[in-house]
């Protein structure tokens, strides 16, 4: 091999830098010009590049730029050995793939995308491995560039491990992303180093060191309140505080909820705060009470300061222990590269570098955020359109019965669209029709549910859960939820979600949906489940076992219990048309059954034989405002609701998929209508049998037949 030259190590330091740079300005700028609704702490940096993500040529441009960086590095990597260079090149080919195949959306995934990027990180992790040199620069050693590899490769297989542990997937892939292309930069700097080149004397380079330690400390300390954000709480409000990592927050107090955004510039030099308040379940009690007045849902002065004083102390403690973690890594690396036991000059840089960090970020906040030192008070979204329009949330009933018309009109066009162009197998004589909705979080549109079942002829309704959002009985109440299911004029078939249960043994919801007359219960309790006949389609399901307030983690675990339940009852019974639960992970791999449907996810979906619902009522009211980019525009989460077709032979024929919003608002508008081939779906064919639609009854509930099924232990894995 030949040996490094200086030329090499300059070309590779440029290049490295460039990869890093690119990469992280470039998600850094690009989420800086999403609209509101993009949280870079839960989503993916090739969210940004989606095909219909707005700017994406910007995060699409920083994925070139690196991998093209990246294969230079690559090839000027002084000491570089070529196995390590062909690895190293192939990761930069595979980021360049990684922009050049996007996923179709911020909301929908690719198997091909995905693939793409983890061969890049995997690549990215190992070329240290196969690089090492013993005569190589220090970072290049086999004792310093393998355990790197092995580290950067499990913090790799870490990702995947962290979605189902309910880790936010964004800010932990920025973390590995940006380790993977400081690794490069790392080596290329410490290369430089070891040749000779220096910058100033002993004494200049100690001062930009503490300097820059310094700089690292703070950024460590404003990530660590992002990674594990504080939480500020009074009797009926909950809110996440963090510091802001963007500089434009600088001196600025920002409360994002779903109904705009509170800002609140101060005079001062201290990081942004960012606050998300939510509501508690509490208020909901509340919200039940006769003339119920904004002064008595607002915290007392004491409460408020108790709350303020404790999440600037848990504040205080994430940035102190997060910028110690980046001096400590310091000094690990520093000691690694040098060979030696750290000094006394690194201890000391490195708690000078932590004790200025620490210590100048709260005397800057503590002298900034005073009452005295605000300059500028504004809100957005409907905080800031609240006032010239009192009456745009008082009744969103009366609301959406304004907006009904607009939805007949809708469907009258799509259904005459459809009978013109559909294929010839859709337009079989129709035994059932299934309205299909989801996730209405208490949001009262039943006036636009019923003219959905006259105008689409829909002869029952089911619902997959999150009827309401704290899981009480009080919230549908005051609502107004049970009086609109009980004015829906077909059968409502129903199971249970998380948010409609206060524990695992709750069952206050259910049992006041069953006093409603036209209401089924797939699963009426622990010990029954329900097998609804209609036109001789059978349909059963099970309720979500989780509930509003447990830890929100392993999901998809605490959906096996009561799959392996249902599936246990149901071995010795006649197969289902139609299984209905809440999640995705309940309804997955359930044998003997056609067609399966969920909720939960608030994004309609297809997969297999699954069908997942959107939401009807845009997430519902306390989840369906954001502010556009002016404030001004009011947006809604996307309404929907699907139309499923059964024919004679009981197959599914097909699925109409209706997205629409601002229903709330006043202002509907039209996203899209589209219709499924129910083939595509319902793949199981049944020789023999026959289905026909149900005749109308005296009852609501009389052209159903209605058979129990017995729970019994689940069997054995």
């Amino acid at each position: 091999m030949a040996p490094p030259t200086s030329g090499h190590v300059r070309g590779a330091l440029a290049t490295a830098t460039t990869a890093f740079v690119a990469l992280v300005g470039g998600w850094i700028w690009a989420a800086m010009q999403q609209p509101d609704g993009y949280d870079a702490v839960r989503e993916s940096i090739s969210a940004l590049a989606a095909s219909e993500t707005p700017h994406r040529w910007i995060m699409t441009a920083a994925l070139v730029v690196t991998g093209v960086a990246h294969v230079g590095s690559a090839l000027l990597l002084p000491g570089l050995r070529r196995a390590g260079r062909a690895v190293l090149t192939a990761a930069g080919v595979a980021t360049v793939l990684v922009a050049l195949v996007p996923l179709p959306s911020r909301a929908e995934g690719s198997a091909v995308h995905t693939v793409v990027a983890a061969l890049s990180f995997v690549l990215l992790a190992a070329w240290p491995w196969f690089g090492a040199d013993e005569r190589a620069t220090p970072l290049l050693r086999p004792a310093v560039a393998r355990p790197a590899s092995i580290v950067l490769l499990l913090l790799v297989a870490s990702l995947p491990l962290g979605v189902g542990s309910g880790l936010p997937f964004g800010a932990h892939e920025r973390v590995v992303a940006g380790l993977l292309a400081a690794w490069p930069l790392a080596t290329a700097a410490v290369a430089w180093w070891a040749m000779g080149h220096r910058i100033g004397d002993r004494r200049v380079r100690r001062v930009v060191t503490v300097a820059l330690l310094t700089v690292a400390c703070a950024a460590g300390g404003v990530a660590a309140t992002r990674l594990a954000p504080a939480t500020a709480e009074t009797t009926h409000y909950s809110a996440q505080v963090q510091l802001s990592m963007d500089p434009r927050d600088s001196t600025r107090l920002v409360a994002r909820t779903l109904f705009g955004d509170i800002d609140v510039g101060f005079t001062g030099l201290a990081p942004g705060i960012e606050a998300t308040p939510q509501v508690k379940a509490s208020i909901a009690d509340l919200l039940s009470r006769p003339q119920i007045t904004v002064s008595s849902l607002q915290p007392g002065p004491l409460e408020l300061n108790a709350a303020i004083v404790r999440a600037a102390r848990d504040v205080g403690i994430r940035f102190a222990l997060g910028a110690l973690a980046v001096a400590a890594l310091w000094v690990l690396l520093r000691a690694i590269v040098r060979r030696r036991r750290p000094g006394a000059w690194a201890w000391a840089g490195a708690t000078t570098a932590w004790v200025v960090a620490c210590g100048a970020t709260g005397l800057g906040m503590w002298q900034t955020y005073q009452p005295e030192r605000q300059h500028e008070f504004t809100s957005t979204g409907v905080l800031g359109t609240v006032q010239r329009n009192q009456s745009l949330l008082s009744d969103v009933e009366a609301r959406t019965a304004q907006v009904s018309p607009y939805l007949r009109n809708l469907i009258a066009l799509s259904s005459a669209l459809q009978d013109k162009y559909s294929p010839t197998e859709l337009a079989q004589p129709t035994a059932l029709r299934v309205l299909l909705v989801s996730d209405l979080h208490a949001g009262n549109q039943y006036a636009l549910m019923r003219t959905i079942v006259e105008e689409e002829d829909i002869d029952l309704v089911v619902d997959t859960g999150d009827l309401v959002n704290f899981g009480t009985v009080a919230e549908g109440n005051a609502s107004g939820m049970f009086a609109g299911i009980a004015s829906v004029p077909v059968p409502y078939v129903f199971v249970r979600g998380n948010h409609d249960a206060t524990s695992a043994t709750d069952r206050a919801v259910l049992d006041r949906m069953a006093a409603i007359p036209n209401v089924v219960l797939l699963q009426p309790d622990d010990e029954t489940y329900t097998v609804v006949e209609a036109g001789g389609i059978r349909i059963a399901g099970f309720n979500d076992p989780r509930w509003f307030g447990d830890d929100g983690k392993r999901s998809k675990d605490k959906q096996q219990p009561a799959k392996r339940a249902f599936v246990s009852a149901f071995e010795e019974q006649d197969p289902l048309d139609l299984l209905v639960s809440h999640e995705p992970w309940a309804v997955q791999d359930v044998p003997r059954a056609d067609v399966a449907v969920n909720g939960h996810m608030h994004t309609p979906d297809l997969e297999g034989n699954r069908i997942q619902a959107g939401t009807f009522t845009g997430g519902g009211p306390l989840t369906h405002f954001v502010g556009s980019e002016d404030g001004e525009e009011l947006i809604g989460q996307p309404s929907a609701f699907d139309v499923l077709s059964f024919g004679e032979t009981c197959r599914l024929t097909s699925v109409t998929r209706y997205r629409f919003r601002n229903v709330i608002e006043g202002r509907p508008a039209y996203d899209d209508v589209s219709l499924v081939n129910g083939s595509r779906i319902d793949t199981v064919t049944e020789d023999g049998r026959t289905c026909e639609k149900p005749e109308p009854g005296a009852g609501v509930l009389d052209a159903l037949t209605l058979t129990e099924v017995p729970a019994k232990p689940p069997a054995a894995e």
